[in-house]
């Protein structure tokens, strides 16, 4: 009965196929498409690394917003972040200040984004360089003029020659070139190439900021990051209200 109606409505049974093919097509579609977006999602937030602590300036009481950037009850200085070095489990403390500032060399300038680091910045954040050397480990509070420039920022300013050993001019300061980072793209809309790399010291003096914007602490894969927390957190209180976030996201 059922195969004399479809072939008596040749039609209708075709059309009601197509729609059920097309539902179930749609429905595989949109799975796919949100499959996707998670794990790209995924992919930018852990390509850093799923084992780093973000620790920021704070006050004993906030509305809920980042303060890293505006007065705090203590600023982060270099030496907390040399102090993070010794809580157990912990692999590497980088200490962080960003700003914008004229990079010129030749004639030649391009504002870019200049990232006050530490020497373990490339180990910690799976940032290969691709020429030259990184930040040497000096004295952090006496650090050479010393710049690692992002692989856009060497095109922009010396095209296909080496920049090595050249000295550019960053705020008004002279810095000599010692390496260039490999490519890394955008992630979320931040073009990590199109950005130099100077001491963390340098870039306090450049920006006229008493401390740091934040520290970031990488601990072993097999420690357990509320131990890692409660050990950086244990540097700072009472004497500071410090706002301590796993790379989750989730602020502590």
């Amino acid at each position: 009965m059922g195969l004399g109606s479809v072939v008596a409505h040749t039609l209708r049974s075709g059309l009601s196929a197509l729609g059920i093919g097309v539902g179930i097509a749609a429905v595989i579609l949109l799975t796919s498409i949100g499959e996707g977006i998670h794990r790209f999602v995924i992919a930018e937030f852990s390509q850093f690394g799923t084992n780093i602590i973000s620790i920021q300036p704070g006050k004993s009481k906030t509305r809920g917003a980042s303060v890293g950037i505006f007065a705090s009850d203590r600023p982060l200085t270099l030496q907390d972040s040399e102090a993070l070095k010794r809580v157990p489990s912990v692999l590497f403390s980088v200490p962080s200040v960003q700003g914008t500032a004229e990079v010129n060399h030749s004639g030649r300038s391009r504002r870019v984004t200049v990232n006050g680091v530490g020497p373990d910045f490339p180990a910690a954040f799976s940032i290969g360089v691709a020429g030259g050397r990184f930040l040497p480990d000096d004295d952090p509070e006496n650090a050479r003029a010393f710049v690692v420039l992002g692989s856009k920022v060497r095109d922009e300013l010396f095209n296909n020659a080496s920049p090595l050993g050249n000295r550019v001019e960053i705020g008004g300061s002279r810095y000599r070139v010692i390496g260039i980072m490999q490519s890394k793209g955008q992630v979320l809309g931040v073009d990590l190439d199109d950005a130099v790399y100077i001491p963390a010291g340098r870039a306090l003096e450049l920006f006229n900021r008493e401390g740091l914007m934040e520290i970031n602490v990488v601990h072993t894969p097999q420690a357990s990051s509320e131990n890692v927390v409660e050990g950086c957190a244990k540097l700072f209180w009472p004497v500071t209200a410090a706002r301590i976030s796993p790379s989750g996201r989730n602020r502590r």
